[in-house]
């Protein structure tokens, strides 16, 4: 109806369209019916009801209804509560709340290498004495632990002293080999990476209360957030879709074209990485006592590997330090398994035509 007003009025001469701002008769339709006509702007773009601007979508290739859309990186996303400056309106109940979230960049995928670290010969824990002979452990025998610290590299140490009547023999902890374990376990991407580029698409913000029926009100540029614009989206598939030249009533142009990808199921993973040895390791060290606690009084040596082995210490000796050396020292190695992409991911090709913003 509201077109057919706004053409009747304008073949009418100046006097004709003065007479449409008060009472009157026009093919027909009252002065109610004539309201409408009485509060269009000189620009074409807003009313009475549109506290906004109304926009003309009724393009060939696009969604009827035009959305706000927030586009920047994803590390700065706002919410769509944030996309109005001001309150808003009582009277008019704009709630603005996220519809989609479409990424860049999907095409981006894939598993970063797996990695093991590598396998490593470890010297004895250090040494367990008895007071008895070959390490016994019959009742009224003592048993003193003398433990090297962590990490130990074979350099002399004095964990305590044992005096004679407690050190009878001594058994040394095995030799062990460190095997090498999942370095990095890497996660699929997804192109949603910190810093990509977004669009958060809202809802809200958008009504059917211009003269003409396909009009949408939107909410005016100026009360829009940074980073915020109004779009329409194409229906076209693939990339074919191009811009309108113009919206049909303020000389909008949604010429700011953008594509984006809206996420509909991503079911990838990377397999998990794993370690396999390839060569075993071959570790053996001379580990030996002595009086003191400087390591200058020997009182025994013992070769272990990886099955340790007990000892007799010298009758009548203390024991003061510890000190051990590599006789072997030949880490094996192994290879990474893993770390393959498996799962699809199904994206579905988002067009949109945007207004500058600030416009």
């Amino acid at each position: 109806m509201a077109r057919r007003i706004l053409a009747a009025l304008a073949g009418l001469s100046g006097a004709a369209v003065a007479m449409a701002s008060g009472c009157g008769a026009l093919d027909g339709y009252d002065c109610a019916e004539l309201l409408a006509c009485d509060v269009i702007n000189e620009d074409g773009t807003s009313n009475a009801a549109c506290e906004g601007t109304c926009v003309d979508v009724d393009v060939s290739g696009f969604e009827d209804e035009p959305r706000i859309v927030w586009i920047g990186p994803a590390s700065e996303q706002p919410s769509c509560g944030e996309a109005l400056l001001d309150e808003p309106r009582s009277d008019a109940g704009v709630t603005m709340i996220e519809y989609e979230r479409l990424v860049a960049e999907p095409g981006h995928v894939g598993c970063g290498p797996c990695a093991c670290t590598e396998p490593a010969c470890v010297l004895p824990a250090g040494l367990t004495v008895t007071s008895g002979w070959m390490c016994g452990n019959s009742p009224g025998e003592t048993v003193t632990p003398f433990r090297a610290p962590r990490g130990w590299d074979g350099a002399c140490v004095a964990p305590g002293a044992v005096a004679p009547e407690a050190f009878g023999s001594f058994d040394v902890a095995p030799v062990t080999e460190r095997p090498c374990e999942v370095a990095l376990a890497p996660a699929p991407r997804n192109g949603d990476l910190p810093g990509g580029q977004i669009a958060v698409v809202c809802t809200g913000g958008v009504e059917r209360t211009c003269p003409s029926d396909d009009a949408w009100c939107m909410v005016g540029a100026e009360r829009l957030g940074a980073g915020f614009r109004r779009c329409i989206f194409s229906t076209m598939e693939g990339d074919h879709a191009v811009c309108p030249s113009s919206d049909g009533v303020a000389d909008l142009t949604f010429s700011d074209r953008f594509t984006f990808w809206n996420v509909r199921d991503d079911t990838r993973r990377c397999t998990p990485c794993a370690c396999t040895e390839t060569a075993p390791s071959l570790c053996e060290a001379l580990v030996s006592t002595f009086e003191d606690e400087a390591c200058v009084d020997l009182v025994a040596a013992a070769a272990v590997a990886e099955k340790g082995g007990c000892h007799d210490a010298e009758p009548g000796s203390a024991l003061g330090s510890l000190r051990a050396e590599w006789r072997v020292n030949a880490p094996g190695s192994c290879a990474p398994s893993g770390g393959e992409l498996v799962g699809d991911l199904i994206v579905e090709r988002r067009t949109l035509c945007c207004l500058p913003e600030g416009t």
